[in-house]
């Protein structure tokens, strides 16, 4: 068949005739759980498959057709829906072949082309260096993984055949994939539960990266393979034993192997030998109901002695990816460490196929409450790139929440949440609602009050204190916030404090120099202040006085277009200055300048800056000096009224005799006028002088230069001077 006679066998429905038939062993693994309506469905798929590949070789010479057979193969022995399987056999015809997406709805239906069509677009996206220089493709990775889960697991099936057929790849584009596989691809299978599929990928990737190590990692398992089956065997035996004696018959245990690549990571993380790793045995033991899982734990704890503080519940607080069992250590045989996991069968059943258990082919219902967990961060992801502002900012939330390490807290209510360990009550907030965590306040952990950037343990109880209004984001919080959803949502909030700061301090600008030349902001109106408007190229007003805060604009040529306006235009008066009252000028909250560290009373300048919004300076302070006179930005200011008795900080400079207990002597000085030292730096002068920069705290210039003087006072103080950056 010439290879452009595919479109029209589409356009013709694919008639019966024209159907290949399946392979045998794919047919066979079909044939085990789907109708025969739904093997026409795949062999419909596998047709347009076969006929769009056909001439196509793999690296290794076989047919390429080879390939998605094999990844719809793994995808059966998941069990798995009709259409990820048709959509696994047609996973690269929109990428390779002669075929669009309309002509796959045609024939089977949107849900089959969509998952195509998500596939496709993943194998386009080069994501080696998906953290730093591509984030934009795995943002788009992300968002199509979020509209259907599906997406994901075709694609996590189609790297496992990959990897499985890797050596035919060149040795660079082995590495390249290899990495991805390890550093995207495995934390991903784990995220949705899969762990089967996780472990292999990250063990193929691992033997191609560092085959040396795996070789040696395999030698040294199976060296000490005969004596551990012999062990595994008879604690198997014994475990089995006392299980039935104690009436759960119908109980399974078997032996559970570590994967090389995990053995290896444990060995690096942990720093522990590799004969240490090893000694440690693992066994799952399966029964039939929740009520036994918990009875089995009583039977092995009652016949061997539990290690402590290695007990962990993750049946009634089950992990994110839905994974549930109880975990617990022991010691058996009066001698060796084991690590038994219980679980009921349909348990260990979602624990090795995660969000595929949803999937399979008529079993939505009974695996519907893991499906919802497991699908939760999945879900999410459209709201976190809503949040962030740029791809990078998702890229590295993505990367936070791959991190798999997690602790379980208690609402007040006794709800459970699942959580990132080192969380803080900040990140809590924001896992509950995105509401409680903009009015958080303060919070309750147990009922004792503690500070917001404490870390969070599992089994506590977290009460969010809010306020009835939001409160403003700290910029702080994202030193100690580490859930991506809690980073996001203060990034969003810092992005909307700053905008609003801005429109403030350019309306203070704005109006200032319209005061210079005789006019005031509220004189412009309706279709006046619109013409304005158009002619300088803003759509608001409330636009052009955010662009004047963040510097964007100039003041004085805007004020110059408001007079042509109005078409007046006096002499050019001295502004007002603006008037800071309770460190705010117009309800604009002010910062004080960490160069000069202005108080209460000094002569100061008022500068709208691009990041921190009003800043006030020192007149003296040798940053602002040069630009007072030649920038709109800087603004006289003179003080109000302060009402709330702030503290401002102040830096002096004192020089002493050097003798032993100056610093007490000095600090005495303070304490008396209740005066308190923030920080203290000390210098040696020369043999008989030293030096000491202190930044203090003061209510005014009044009371800054009583405290100086005091310190003159002293017999061992041979200068005392502000330090306000003016040289």
């Amino acid at each position: 068949m010439s290879e452009h006679a595919l479109p029209n066998i589409l356009l013709n429905n694919l008639s019966e005739d024209s159907l290949i038939k399946l392979p045998p062993n794919f047919y066979k693994g079909a044939k085990k759980y789907l109708s025969n309506e739904d093997i026409k469905k795949v062999q419909k798929a596998y047709s347009v498959a076969f006929y769009a590949h056909e001439g196509q070789e793999r690296r290794d010479g076989s047919k390429y057709i080879t390939h998605p057979t094999a990844v719809a193969s793994i995808l059966l022995d998941l069990r798995m829906d009709p259409d990820s399987i048709c959509a696994a056999l047609m996973h690269d015809v929109l990428e390779d072949c002669d075929i669009n997406k309309k002509n796959l709805i045609q024939l089977f239906g949107n849900d089959v082309a969509e998952i195509v069509d998500g596939v496709s677009k993943l194998g386009k996206l080069d994501i080696t260096s998906r953290l730093e220089r591509d984030a934009n493709n795995l943002q788009k990775m992300m968002l199509a993984i979020s509209k259907d889960a599906r997406v994901i697991l075709v694609k996590i099936c189609d790297r496992l055949h990959n990897m499985r057929t890797i050596e035919h790849l060149p040795r660079s584009k082995q590495i390249i994939k290899s990495k991805e596989t390890i550093e995207l691809y495995g934390p991903l299978a784990l995220r949705i539960g899969m762990q089967d599929i996780r472990a292999e990928l990250e063990d193929l990737a691992f033997k191609c990266l560092h085959p040396l190590r795996a070789t040696m990692l395999e030698s040294a398992i199976n060296k000490s393979s005969g004596g551990r089956k012999r062990i595994v065997s008879k604690i198997r035996k014994e475990l089995k034993r006392h299980l039935k004696s104690n009436g759960i018959k119908e109980v399974g245990v078997k032996g559970r192997e570590k994967n090389i690549y995990s053995i290896y990571r444990k060995i690096k993380s942990k720093h522990k030998p590799f004969s240490e790793i090893l000694d440690v045995y693992g066994f799952r033991i399966l029964v039939d109901s929740i009520d036994e899982c918990y009875r089995a734990l009583g039977v092995i704890h009652n016949y061997f002695s539990p290690i402590e503080n290695r007990f962990k519940d993750y049946i009634a607080i089950p992990k994110s990816n839905g994974y549930q069992a109880l975990h617990t250590s022991l010691l058996a045989l009066n001698a060796f460490p084991i690590e038994v996991q219980i679980q009921t069968r349909n348990m260990s059943e979602i624990a090795s196929f995660g969000i595929a258990a949803h999937w399979q082919y008529k079993t939505q219902d009974k695996n519907k409450g893991s499906e919802l967990r497991a699908t939760r961060w999945l879900s999410g992801l459209i709201d976190l790139q809503k949040q962030s502002n740029n791809p990078s900012e998702f890229a590295q939330s993505i990367k936070t929440d791959l991190d798999s390490n997690e602790v379980y807290l208690f609402s007040p209510k006794g709800d459970i949440y699942a959580l990132r360990k080192g969380s803080t009550p900040i990140d809590f907030a924001y896992e509950v609602h995105s509401d409680l965590g903009d009015s958080i306040v303060g919070c309750k952990v147990n009922r004792s009050t503690v500070p917001l950037n404490i870390e969070l343990e599992t089994g506590q109880t977290v009460e969010i204190i809010t306020s009835k209004s939001k409160s403003e984001a700290d910029p702080d919080w994202l030193n100690y916030v580490v859930t991506s959803k809690a980073r996001s949502y203060i990034r969003a909030r810092l992005r909307k404090q700053k905008i609003s700061d801005a429109r403030k301090a350019g309306k203070v600008m704005l109006e200032t120099e319209l005061k210079r030349g005789g006019s005031s902001l509220s004189e412009y109106r309706g279709s006046l202040l619109k013409k304005i408007l158009d002619s300088i190229g803003v759509t608001s007003l409330n636009k052009l006085l955010t662009d004047l805060g963040l510097g964007k604009r100039t003041g004085s040529i805007i004020a110059e277009r408001f007079y042509s306006g109005l078409q007046i235009r006096e002499g050019i008066k001295e502004p007002k200055p603006v008037l800071i009252v309770d460190n705010k000028i117009e309800s604009v909250t002010v910062r004080f300048a960490k160069c000069c560290l202005p108080v209460y009373g000094d002569i100061v300048v008022a500068h709208s800056d691009t990041e921190r919004g009003m800043v006030i300076h020192h007149a003296r302070c040798k940053q602002v000096t040069p630009f007072i006179k030649k920038d709109s930005r800087y603004m006289s200011a003179i003080w109000g009224e302060n009402k709330k008795d702030h503290l401002y900080k102040a830096k002096i400079d004192v020089n002493t005799e050097d003798k032993v207990g100056v610093l007490s002597d000095l600090g005495s000085v303070f304490a008396r006028s209740g005066i308190n030292i923030g920080s203290v730096n000390t210098k040696t002068i020369d043999k008989r002088f030293a030096g000491f920069e202190m930044q203090i705290e003061v209510k005014n210039k009044t009371d800054l230069g009583a405290i100086m003087q005091k310190i003159r006072a002293m017999k061992i103080t041979t200068s005392c001077k502000r330090n306000i950056n003016d040289k």
